[in-house]
């Protein structure tokens, strides 16, 4: 009987416990939500959107060019979601054209590889793979109508079995992403990697 009674007991603990555990977290502020409210898009509308600020350093200069060539090389793990360095190299074009920056001042290449590969593909081909049209054919449209050459490793286009033709015609194939960072770091571009 004793036993039974100490069952009971601990039954009934373990139960408080629990109950007073889910009304804790129910009151414990949470961190905000990331996102930007009033998100600006000065040159690329929808995508890599920028927070206002007046109070930083290390603002472009709008009388200089840039070059930077984007090695992005991450992808999202839900195929509906657009990738996310692609969606960076379109912040980094918002920032420059923010500063004031003309389009034409920016020399910017994104060369896609790894597994951000996927990103490349037609709508055709991601439906065939994930049901979903590609969510990232209208970015690499807007990134490329702002002057950013959109690029693809040839040789994880091999190694994945993507036939070119089965690439967004807006991006450009070349050999390999290894020779094309070489390319472009020779001829001083900075380098971001995503």
């Amino acid at each position: 009987m004793l036993n039974l009674l100490k069952r009971h007991w601990m039954l009934a603990a373990l139960i408080s416990a629990a109950v007073l555990m889910v009304l804790f977290a129910a009151v414990i502020p949470r961190k905000p939500s990331a996102g930007i409210d009033h998100a600006r898009y000065p040159a690329i509308e929808k995508f890599g959107g920028i927070a206002e600020r007046h109070d930083t350093v290390d603002v472009p200069d709008p009388e200089k060019h840039y070059q930077v060539i984007f090695d992005v090389v991450s992808g999202s793990d839900d195929p509906r979601a657009i990738n996310p360095g692609l969606m960076r190299v379109a912040r980094a074009v918002n920032v420059f054209a923010e500063a004031g920056v003309p389009l034409e001042h920016l020399d910017f290449v994104a060369i896609i590889h790894g597994d951000a590969t996927r990103s490349v593909v037609t709508s055709s081909v991601y439906d065939e793979w994930f049901s979903v049209d590609n969510p990232n054919e209208p970015l690499v449209h807007a990134l490329t109508e702002a002057g950013v050459k959109v690029r693809v490793c040839g040789q994880v286009l091999n190694h994945w079995k993507i036939a070119d033709s089965e690439v967004n015609n807006e991006i450009g194939i070349t050999p390999s992403a290894l020779s094309t960072l070489a390319i472009y770091g020779n001829k001083g571009y900075a380098y971001e990697r995503l």
